[in-house]
């Protein structure tokens, strides 16, 4: 049964105020809660006076209760990382040796004057200054990116982050602005599917995905922030009716932007045509279930534009993630979109493109009274405290019906398996599951979510 309460209580409900990030919640799974365990008993065993101290400020801040709960996940992390160098950190903090610390425990508990410098390889100080969302998560930085930077590209020295911003393209690649098809209107439905191919080549996720987004859509543009190599565009046809392919830096939201222009200018935003603008993104593996369930169960939602999931881990305040966001005629007819993207730069960095563009769409069709939803309900668990539903792919195939699945559970960042994730996948949709398998066939070997129930021998602090 659908909620039928009035639309203006459609919007999910005011954050509580609270300063747990997500992150210090996402690997609490039974398994790792009992290894936890284990490892705090050790910890306490070894170290009494320490762990006496920390618990006492855990008893008067929840987020350093937290912080010793993750001591022993994070205390193994630092160990196994290639990042880490033992001998050289201890060769600059001669102090370790007089406290009777392992080097691991001294990074993870001390700011450290010299910049948070692991190694020669890295530092946690350019790390925080690449990726300024890490210190609102409250993880140390190395420990962030082995359990999730690593595997959703956080850059971490200035010349990755400066090669990023401006990639290599192959040099027989070209751009494309071309006009496959003018398909008649039968769904009602257009849709902008965003995309980067680094290499030039269309990947496969992106044809089983145009696939689906046929079966609801009627037109749909394929924006890349790349171009193509020779004949790449062959395999469009049948599957996309236009395609904008062209460096423009400005991520998803730059291939939104010439998307939008470009279905304005084709007249497939038309009222008689289209009822419903999709913008997609290549982030995601789909169709994992058909699309056409989501959007029957969409309509019996009052709400002028929707997504799948709110998110409340970066800003405290639920946005609509806008990895799949559908736009009614109330925003369309408003010119809503089109006044958003002219307030903001063309470019844009990585965290630009999120603080300004998808953290800052929902609260700007807000305020001109339009009515967001999603699918998945606000009543989401942890919604109410910074919380990504994202991390959670089982729960949200399983229990919410998701079409969708973030490509990034499958290489580390989620907290649930991403083993029984493919297996469920495959369940669901087996093509789509071979060409997970094709694009991700090599996972974190040792993932968080199932670490060792102790440490290693020498890890102890």
């Amino acid at each position: 049964m659908f909620n039928r309460r009035p639309h203006a209580q459609q919007s999910p409900p005011p954050p509580r105020k609270t300063d747990r990030p997500d992150f210090l919640f996402s690997f609490f799974t039974p398994g790792v809660l009992a290894r936890t365990a284990f490892g705090l008993a050790a910890f306490a065993i070894r170290h009494p006076r320490l762990f006496a101290r920390l618990l006492r400020e855990g008893v008067r801040d929840r987020l350093a209760f937290i912080r010793l709960l993750r001591l022993p996940i994070d205390l193994l992390t630092i160990h196994r990382s290639p990042l880490f160098d033992r001998e050289w950190y201890a060769a600059n903090h001669p102090e370790i040796a007089r406290s009777g610390l392992s080097p691991e425990l001294h990074y993870l508990l001390h700011d450290l004057p010299d910049d948070w410098r692991a190694s020669p390889d890295f530092s946690g100080a350019v790390y925080l200054e690449l990726n300024p969302e890490v210190r609102a998560d409250g993880l140390n930085p190395l420990v962030h990116y082995e359990q999730y930077g690593r595997f959703i590209g956080c850059p971490v020295t200035r010349a990755e982050a400066a090669a990023r911003e401006e990639p290599v393209f192959p040099a027989d690649a070209r751009e494309l602005d071309l006009g496959l098809v003018d398909e008649p209107s039968v769904h009602g439905r257009t849709a902008v599917y965003a995309s980067f191919s680094p290499d030039g080549r269309i990947p496969d996720r992106d044809l089983l995905y145009l696939r689906g987004l046929r079966e609801v859509c009627d037109n749909i543009v394929y924006a890349a922030n790349s171009p193509l190599l020779p004949g790449e565009e062959e395999k469009l046809r049948g599957l996309a009716s236009a395609a904008v392919c062209r460096w423009h830096g400005g991520y998803d939201f730059g291939s939104w932007r010439i998307g939008l222009r470009a279905v304005r200018e084709r007249g497939w935003l038309a009222a008689e045509r289209c009822h419903e603008l999709v913008f997609a993104n290549s982030s995601c593996y789909a169709p994992v279930r058909p699309f056409p369930g989501m959007f029957r169960a969409m309509e019996k939602r009052r709400a002028d534009f929707w997504g799948l999931t709110f998110n409340t881990q970066r800003s405290g305040t639920p946005h609509l993630q806008s990895f799949f966001l559908v736009f009614r005629r109330p925003v369309l007819d408003a010119g809503a979109l089109e006044s958003f993207f002219a307030e903001r730069p063309a470019r844009a960095t990585r965290n630009e493109a999120i603080d300004r563009f998808e953290i800052q769409l929902t609260d700007h069709l807000r305020r001109r009274g339009f009515v967001p939803d999603a699918f998945v309900r606000p009543c989401f668990p942890r919604l109410r405290h910074k919380f990504n539903p994202t991390t959670r792919p089982l729960d949200l195939i399983r229990r919410y019906k998701s079409p969708l699945v973030k490509a990034k559970a499958f290489t580390g960042e989620s907290s649930q398996a991403p083993e029984r994730l493919l297996e469920l996948v495959e369940r669901f949709n087996p093509d789509l599951a071979t060409a997970i398998r094709h694009e991700a066939p090599s996972r974190p070997a040792q993932p968080i979510s199932t670490s060792e129930p102790r440490l290693p021998t020498g890890m102890h602090p």
